[in-house]
């Protein structure tokens, strides 16, 4: 089931669909299932705990409270279920794929998927393919994959790069085993220059300098690492100086001009680090640095961000220093136990003290791929993608379960009271993840028969209405709703006032689910003004603002408000302000469009 896991999540976007992830979490459940029907079962049941063990435990009960103590309640609990689901999998595979050959047998499945992969993005950056599983692509002119993201999936791949280069070099396979994972290593950084990702191609690269660096140190392995750094260093030349599209990403990395106009990662890092300052101990609450980021948004950003582009200001925004303390202490224990793992590996009185070893080319390997992943995290949110996670977390637990063969020390026998304690805590997490799973599959359906019915408008309310019926603390799916009948307004008629009436409930109802939100207040706003009220309408206008005062979108809005009022002189100004703002073609076009209006006296008495 943990296999099914790691292939899976890569090929349904990265694990980032909703019906993707429910399927994640459905099989964690059964997993966990078959875990305590062994705990029990089993006549001499071990458990294997190392010290990292207590940094991860602590962190799942840290994530238990903090989400239930947050300022949107949905936002909270969705950021615990994928706490939960990675915590189950790190002990699910720490405890049940320990055994022999376990690590070199999910490695080998990964570097399969990876190489796949790879081989599609190199095919779909030659043919600019626009779609994936039947969906668009929005990055056409690189290679994804089946991530939606190429810096994601350059995340995914620079794990896997330095195994299937570990395994090559001191793996105990045969010639032919070894060709097939030298050509793996090479289609999978092909996959990652194809991407164009900056940042994966720097971490890869970093990474397997270092990894050859090591090599170059051992007595039995410093020939084949010198060959290896020699033909990825000609590789590395040729692709560098062969591939425009490459060359000019990484152009654009160091002009100034360019990341000023387009790279928003130092609003986004300046929006976090804002953020934290106002929380620093326990954080602004896990998942809401999105939530929050209106608050705090520069004129030139009017993107919505989702994550910060930095795992770990996106941890310190979000978690807080505690919750960044117990990562960074999880983090620490795990390399404590591979520098252990290594040194009992290299002993030359060990089982594993010869020339070639699997569990020492895993050790490296895996250890490796993740420090090049921490390295990517600097500038994007690859830790916020399932596939990524569910990977480095199942890549962690293999490297911390083979300190098993290091020492007999960490092994322990809960004994009755232990295994009844380890059943409840896994009935409660499976019955929790039960429960949500159920919910939000309800939810998806009617929202995805929504989206189905968009032509036809009086559907898609109806089956929005059910979507929001389902989990009744979603603001999105309210808003969602909202919007729809707010659509069914502007197609008048003798109902557009009850209708309107009706879009300003759900406006309002998403205004208290999600109080940062500026765009359901507009929408009262804007509901209020078909209604007539305009006066009233006023005040919701005022909040939208306060909430999100860098936004274009809200000042458009505001202007035309205004107009409706009369009052033009604080219409232009409104206009000017969204000027300001990013995408400034579509500021100019409707404050164009406005402008003519405001020059028109006859306007406020226009429909």
């Amino acid at each position: 089931m943990v296999l099914f896991i790691l292939v899976w999540t890569p090929l349904a976007f990265g694990g980032m669909s909703a019906w993707g992830f429910l399927v994640v979490q459905g099989v964690t459940v059964a997993a966990l299932a078959l875990w305590i029907v062994r705990l029990w079962a089993q006549r001499r049941f071990r458990l294997l705990w190392p010290p990292m063990c207590w940094a991860v435990l602590a962190f799942l009960l840290y994530a238990v409270v903090r989400c239930r103590f947050v300022a949107v309640e949905y936002a909270g609990r969705q950021q615990l279920i994928h706490v939960l689901i990675y915590g189950a999998l790190f002990f699910l595979a720490l405890n049940n794929l320990n055994r022999k050959n376990s690590a070199t047998f999910v490695s080998f499945v990964l570097i399969g998927v990876g190489s796949a992969m790879a081989l599609l993005a190199v095919y779909q950056f030659a043919r600019h393919c626009p779609t994936i599983w039947g969906a668009d692509r929005p990055y056409v002119g690189r290679g994804s994959g089946t991530f939606i993201n190429p810096n994601n999936f350059a995340g995914f791949l620079e794990m896997m790069v330095p195994l299937a280069l570990s395994f090559a070099v001191m793996g105990r396979f045969g010639a032919t085993i070894k060709v097939l994972l030298g050509y793996c290593t090479l289609v999978m950084l092909a996959g990652v220059v194809v991407s164009l990702s900056r940042g994966g191609v720097v971490a890869s690269t970093i990474a397997v300098v270092m990894f050859c660096g090591l090599l170059l140190m051992q007595r039995d392995f410093w020939k084949p690492a010198l060959a290896a750094l020699c033909v990825l260093g000609a590789l590395a030349l040729l692709a560098t100086s062969q591939l425009g599209s490459l060359q000019k990403r990484f152009d654009e990395g160091t002009n100034n001009e360019f990341n000023t106009l387009k790279d928003h990662r130092q609003n986004y890092w300046a929006a976090a680090w804002q953020l934290f300052e106002d929380s620093k101990v326990w954080g602004v609450g896990p998942g809401h640095f999105d939530v929050e980021f209106p608050s705090v948004r520069p004129w030139a950003e009017q993107t919505r961000p989702h994550f910060a582009h930095n795992d770990y200001l996106n941890t310190l925004c979000d978690w807080g220093l505690a919750g960044a303390a117990l990562v960074a202490a999880s983090c620490a224990l795990l390399a404590w136990g591979v520098s252990r793992t290594w040194i009992a590996l290299r002993r030359p009185d060990a089982e594993m003290g010869s020339r070639f070893s699997d569990r020492s080319a895993f050790v490296l390997g895996a250890a490796f791929g993740l420090a090049a992943l921490m390295i990517h995290c600097v500038v994007d949110f690859n830790m916020q993608i399932a596939a990524v996670a569910i990977t480095a977390v199942v890549l962690m637990a293999l490297l911390t379960a083979q300190l098993r063969f290091a020492t007999e020390a960490y092994w322990r026998n809960p004994g009755l009271p232990g295994k009844a304690l380890m059943t409840v805590m896994a009935a409660g997490v499976m019955a929790y993840l039960t429960s949500q799973g159920l919910l939000k599959g309800e939810q998806t359906y009617w929202l995805d028969q929504a989206a189905d019915a968009v032509a036809t408008p009086e559907k898609a309310v109806a089956c929005a209405t059910k979507a929001a019926e389902a989990d009744p603390a979603d603001w999105e799916c309210d808003y969602n709703l909202a919007e729809y009948l707010w659509q069914l307004t502007l197609l008048g008629g003798p109902s557009q006032t009850n209708v309107a009436k009706e879009a300003f409930e759900w406006y309002s109802k998403a205004m208290q689910l999600d109080r940062f939100d500026a765009y359901a207040p507009v929408g009262c706003g804007m509901c209020l003004d078909v209604l007539g009220r305009t006066n009233e309408a006023t005040p919701y206008f005022n909040v939208a603002h306060q909430k999100d005062p860098h936004n274009g979108y809200i000042a458009l809005e505001l202007a035309r408000h205004y107009i409706e009022l009369g009052d033009l002189k604080a219409a232009r100004r409104w206009m000017n302000d969204a000027i300001r703002s990013e995408g400034t073609d579509v500021a100019l076009k409707e404050a164009t469009k406005l402008g003519h209006y405001m020059e028109d006296p006859l306007y406020p008495r226009k429909k």
